[in-house]
């Protein structure tokens, strides 16, 4: 099992730790961590408590990161969204030793129905992506000692529609990994959904890495309830995150009361 976590929480003292002592007590767990400074990678200096915070998590080898940017569902202006693209592949060289680099963007707000116009505008995304993939250095004066470094890392690209797409006009195809629930466990259970996603293999011909799916409301469930929560979603695909706040908005701003027993579990099954 493989997490998806979106870290839209502000990195006050202690608060990322959860995320820290999951990476470091669960070796055995890769996780992708989602940063989302300013709903986006920032126009202004990013604030200290980042610079503090996200270099620490280049020191467990199985975190990558990406980079947030929202699409408003392909109506948002494309040169903006290309702007904040090459804006987060400058983090690159923010530090010696790119300890604020990432590794692609994760897109949020993308359309859950097909349109060739949104294909036209998602490529356009995933080729800049591409085309800072790697670390790049060139002649400049905002980078170190002169040398502009700049860069997406693997190059990473993740489509959120939080819902499932057309079987047969979709944009799985430009996506390492897409989301496709991102809804409360009251919804994730109901039967039509439920099997929808156990069956998602064998409707898009693809396998269990390109799917993720992100769980909120989870009510007080008892540990056997977490466990079989996690055994289902580890059938259905090899990415989730699971969170017990119900709260609007509030999602992902917090490590839930569920988090240590849903990264243990998905750890040992």
């Amino acid at each position: 099992m493989s997490l998806i976590v979106p870290l839209y929480v502000y990195p006050a003292p202690g608060v990322w730790d959860p995320l820290y002592w999951a990476a470091g007590n669960h070796t055995g767990l890769n996780i992708t961590v989602i940063l989302n400074p300013c709903s986006g990678p920032c126009v202004a200096p990013l604030a200290q408590p980042y610079l503090d915070e996200i270099p620490k998590l280049k020191q467990y080898p199985n975190i990558r990161t990406l980079g947030y940017v929202a699409t408003n569902y392909t109506d948002r202006a494309v040169e903006e969204v290309l702007q904040e693209v090459e804006r987060y592949s400058e983090w690159e060289g923010m530090m010696e030793g790119g300890k604020m680099g990432i590794d692609g963007i994760f897109l949020d707000e993308v359309p859950g129905t097909y349109d060739w116009r949104s294909e036209e505008y998602l490529k356009k995304v995933t080729e800049k992506v591409m085309e800072w993939r790697g670390t790049r250095k060139t002649n400049g004066t905002n980078g170190i000692n002169g040398t502009e470094v700049r860069g997406l890392g693997e190059g990473v690209v993740v489509h959120n529609p939080g819902t499932l797409p057309y079987q047969t006009w979709n944009y799985l195809h430009l996506a390492n990994l897409t989301v496709i629930f991102e809804n409360t466990f009251d919804v994730f259970i109901e039967s039509t959904t439920f099997y929808k996603l156990k069956s998602l293999t064998t409707t898009y011909s693809l396998p269990k890495d390109r799917f993720a799916i992100m769980l909120h409301s989870v009510p007080d469930i008892p540990d056997e309830l977490t466990r079989w929560l996690v055994t289902e979603l580890r059938e259905m695909c090899d990415w989730s995150f699971v969170s017990s706040i119900g709260e609007k908005d509030e999602y992902w701003h917090a490590f839930s009361g569920i988090f240590e027993r849903y990264v243990g579990w998905s750890d040992w099954i």
